[in-house]
């Protein structure tokens, strides 16, 4: 029985971190902002965002580009998304008060009735709604495969217990017990 090859437990590993085989191990990363104002949700100040941590993760091998997308999900009806030539996993979030709708200036050009009725203008899509697409994106996401084969109970028991056996005989983990006695 061909079984897939597990990594290796070994901390002492010669391989350096400019090798790609690894590849596969480094996780997708989401950067998030929460409370972010209406001045952050201008497509200048979001392209600004992404360059800067677009050169910040230059030089990682985790996964921050490409599966996440604001332009993706309508926030920025007129920005074509070619906008941001590469676009960096990044979602803002505005605050969450269900009370400032109510608060907001109704829009009133020309003091029609119907204009009244309209809620002012917040630079950005509701809370609730950027939730929603945010969820909807982080659900669709690719998953890799964890082994080469169908993962069985049995398979995943025999994987964890070698993995296990490595952890113990670490000599990362025997210094740092030998360092708490």
């Amino acid at each position: 029985m061909v079984k897939p090859s597990t990594p290796s437990p070994s901390h002492e590993s010669s391989s350096s971190s400019g090798s790609d085989e690894g590849t596969e191990y480094y996780p997708h990363i989401v950067f998030l902002q929460n409370k972010a104002k209406r001045e952050n949700f201008c497509p200048r100040n979001l392209k600004q965002m992404q360059l800067v941590i677009d050169k910040i993760m230059m030089h990682s091998h985790l996964k921050y580009k490409g599966t996440l997308s604001m332009l993706d999900c309508n926030i920025f009806p007129g920005l074509p998304p070619s906008y941001l030539d590469t676009e960096v996993n990044l979602f803002l979030l505005p605050f969450m008060d269900t009370d400032a709708d109510d608060a907001l200036p109704r829009a009133t050009p020309g003091g029609g009735p119907l204009f009244s009725l309209l809620p002012g203008y917040k630079g950005h899509p509701s809370f609730q709604s950027l939730i929603a697409k945010l969820r909807s994106q982080i659900m669709s996401m690719s998953r890799p495969q964890l082994s080469h084969t169908i993962l069985t109970e049995k398979n995943w028991f025999h994987y964890a217990a070698r993995i296990w056996d490595g952890v113990k005989k670490s000599s990362a983990l025997a210094e740092y017990s030998r360092l708490l006695a």
